[in-house]
């Protein structure tokens, strides 16, 4: 029956899981509510309102796949739901990996976890937030598979090429969780170094054999679906391999890695003090277990915990090792919320001599941790305020492009709409909180047209918004137009004369563009 089904699965679930999840429930909507409950599009919202995300020429040919079981369409509630209860049982997995035992412990990780700035960037992407929280919890589940007593290397190989299939940078999540789980065996178990070795190794190869399998299904469907890669974030270039250039991927890991963190250019903020602090208590703590538990008596062990501990940053940015021009968003740094997780286990690892140093130490983890959850929801809530900031007054600008269109003579009789430049203030794409949160700006949502992925965000907007039924001119059409000495003439917007229909088209100068 299915009760007893019921209660056979409610069993098996250990008491620490179950707060685990209903954190990062009751965190998650503490930090997402606002943008689950409002319609705070960006630019791309305003392309993708419904769209069946066929984003093969991307690589993620299994996106489209998960997305469909919440509908194509950008529904802020359940998207944002289904994200959320899903980097809630990726937390749970993260939880089975580290093999936590306590239940403030696993309470920290998943609100650690659930309000991680990325995934308030995942949030403002929220058409494909149910997607790339499946893409984050299939790869968690797939370092517990590798990591369980019992590992399922293949499956895992599996999971992985479908985790790569719906957002490629969720890789590095895999990565940092084995890693993570190496450190752990050496530093508080001692795990011998021929037995790391070999975990080492087999992980290896499993992740070679999904990348391997992400590859083959993606060359496979490019095929059937007559599709090429799109030169978009270097994905082309990536899939062929020709875009490394070691020494400048080095150079953007350590960026990424600073600026992730430890970004001062906006001067001293609680984000980054929170994280040196983390990270010198963090260092401090696993030298001195280090000591205890007599690790450094085994050199290559000592060896290991080096390399593995310079592999996490290199890991944390692995796709910049494929392509060097990558550029790494806030979006594409998931990964990066596994260097938390050495401090928030320290709640229960090593347990001191001295009762008091122990109880110094399980405290200042826990309010510290408190610290860095409560000033994360801070974080996603000031972003969405400016992304409704940002989508209202954009909604001004485009009320009143519609008018001036209205009044522009021979525009009522057009089906075509060819934008030329963008307004100012509308090209960034993310807002410095530090950390900088992709998909939020200060500026305009009305950005340029994107020929790279075929979009006009004024076009799709203004059939929106003002329903309209218009249709976007093509790049090459695009090229020879705005070379006319008619379309030189004309100023960007508001004057007067920067809207006008030319050949039966709107013609609508933002501002300047390939001109020459």
């Amino acid at each position: 029956m299915p009760e007893r089904i019921l209660k056979k699965i409610n069993a098996s679930i250990l008491p620490q899981w179950k707060v685990c999840f209903f954190a990062a429930l009751t965190v998650g909507l503490l930090a997402h509510l606002y943008k689950i409950t409002n319609w705070l599009p960006n630019w791309d919202s305003l392309v993708f309102r419904y769209d069946p995300q066929n984003m093969i020429a991307l690589g993620r040919w299994f996106l489209p796949v998960v997305c469909s079981f919440s509908s194509f369409y950008d529904l802020p509630f359940l998207n944002g739901i289904v994200a959320i209860v899903f980097h809630a049982l990726a937390a749970v997995c993260i939880c089975r990996i580290l093999n936590v035992r306590k239940a403030v412990t696993a309470f920290l990780i998943g609100a650690v976890i659930v309000s991680f700035p990325t995934v308030t960037s995942v949030m403002m992407y929220n058409y494909v937030a149910d997607g790339y929280s499946i893409a984050f919890f299939l790869s968690a589940l797939a370092a517990f598979l590798m990591t369980r007593e019992k590992p399922r290397y293949i499956l895992a190989a599996v999971l992985i090429a479908l985790s790569t299939g719906i957002y490629q940078a969720y890789i590095t999540v895999t990565v940092m969780l084995i890693l993570f789980r190496l450190i752990d065996e050496i530093v508080y178990h001692n795990t011998a170094f021929g037995t790391i070795l070999k975990k080492s190794v087999r992980m290896l190869l499993a992740g070679i054999l999904g990348m391997a399998l992400y590859s083959v299904v993606l060359k496979v469907v490019l095929g059937v679906f007559s599709a090429e890669l799109l030169d978009y974030q270097g994905i082309n270039s990536s899939a062929l391999l020709s875009g490394i250039d070691f020494l400048a991927s080095l150079y953007v890991v350590r960026e990424t890695f600073v600026k992730c963190f430890f970004d001062l250019s906006q001067g001293v903020n609680v984000y980054v003090v929170l994280n040196i602090f983390v990270l010198l208590f963090t260092l401090g703590y696993y030298l001195k277990y280090i000591v205890v538990n007599k690790v450094y008596r085994n050199p290559l062990n000592i060896f290991t915990v080096v390399a593995l501990g310079v592999a996490l940053v290199a890991g944390a940015g692995a796709l910049a090792f494929v392509n060097a021009g990558i550029d790494y968003h806030n979006l594409m740094l998931m990964g990066y919320s596994v260097f938390y997780l050495f401090f928030l286990v320290l709640y229960e690892r090593g347990t001191d001599a001295v009762e008091k140093h122990n109880c110094i130490k399980c405290w200042t983890v826990l309010l510290t941790a408190v610290a860095i959850i409560a000033n994360q929801i801070v974080i996603s809530n000031v972003s969405y305020h400016k992304a409704q900031m940002a989508y209202e007054k954009s909604y001004g600008i485009l009320i009143r492009i519609a008018d001036r269109i209205e009044q522009t003579p021979g525009a009522m009789d057009c089906e075509e709409i060819l934008v030329i430049g963008a307004l100012e203030n509308s090209e960034e794409y993310s807002v410095n909180l530090t950390p900088d949160i992709t998909g939020i700006t200060d500026g305009y949502i009305i950005r340029a047209d994107d020929e790279t992925v075929g979009q006009s965000v004024l076009c799709s907007a203004l059939n929106d918004y003002c329903d309209k039924d218009y249709e976007f001119v093509s790049e090459e059409e695009k090229k020879e137009i705005i070379q006319r000495e008619e379309i030189k003439a004309m100023e960007k917007w508001p004057a007067q004369n920067c809207i006008r229909v030319v050949d039966n088209r709107i013609i609508i100068k933002l501002g300047t563009e390939g001109e020459r």
